[in-house]
């Protein structure tokens, strides 16, 4: 190094000019100093990636709460309307049908009920010939059938001991399921497992 008031060549981190007296420590200090403050004027590529990656980091956790959500509602529409199935059991078990009497069992088809079938079997017993007749027609219609007119039905049976039924589909109005013993002397016991389904739209 040199001193600059004289311009003598002196050692490196002296402090004073050994020819002319002159102080050099505030100098070099200034010197020193500067150049750490032009270090850490700017970033290092380091800290820039470190920076990008929280920028990258908070993009996707956005999209996630925000695009991934919609996306969702999107493939599952709450406008389409969820088909569901329904029962309701007119017979279950034993039945006890009087000798010249019927057992019946009346129920409703409502709009909106879809696919409205009667769907079972039955089994009669008792007497010597265990047979029973089965009937199932609308609400009109039955007390024509009950009272032996002719009469439109949906099902019905002969004087039988076994029996199946499926039928439908049943538009909306009253219905009537029945076992008639009238033509019967004795009681009959009917098993039978008898139920109606149906879907509906939520």
């Amino acid at each position: 190094m040199y001193c600059p008031k004289c311009g003598k060549e002196l050692p490196d981190g002296s402090a004073f000019c050994l020819k002319c007296g002159h102080q050099l420590t505030t100098d070099t200090s200034t010197q020193a100093s500067a150049q750490p403050a032009q270090k850490k004027a700017g970033l290092s590529a380091l800290q820039i990636v470190g920076v990008g990656l929280l920028i990258l980091l908070f993009v996707m956790l956005w999209m996630r709460n925000t695009a991934f959500p919609i996306a969702s509602r999107t493939i599952t529409n709450p406008l389409v309307p969820a088909v569901v199935p329904m029962t309701n059991k007119l017979f279950t078990g034993q039945t006890i049908v009087k000798a010249g009497g019927t057992v019946l069992n009346t129920f409703t088809v409502e709009p909106g009920m879809q696919n409205f079938h009667v769907v079972g079997q039955f089994n009669a017993s008792g007497g010597l010939t265990s047979d029973i007749q089965a009937v199932l027609a609308d609400e009109s219609e039955f007390q024509n059938w009950v009272n032996g007119h002719q009469a439109k039905t949906y099902y019905s049976s002969e004087l039988t001991t076994t029996g199946k039924l499926d039928v439908g589909a049943l538009a909306p109005g009253r219905y009537v399921m029945a076992f008639s013993n009238k033509a019967g002397l004795v009681d009959r016991q009917v098993f039978a497992e008898i139920e109606a389904r149906w879907t509906i739209q939520r």
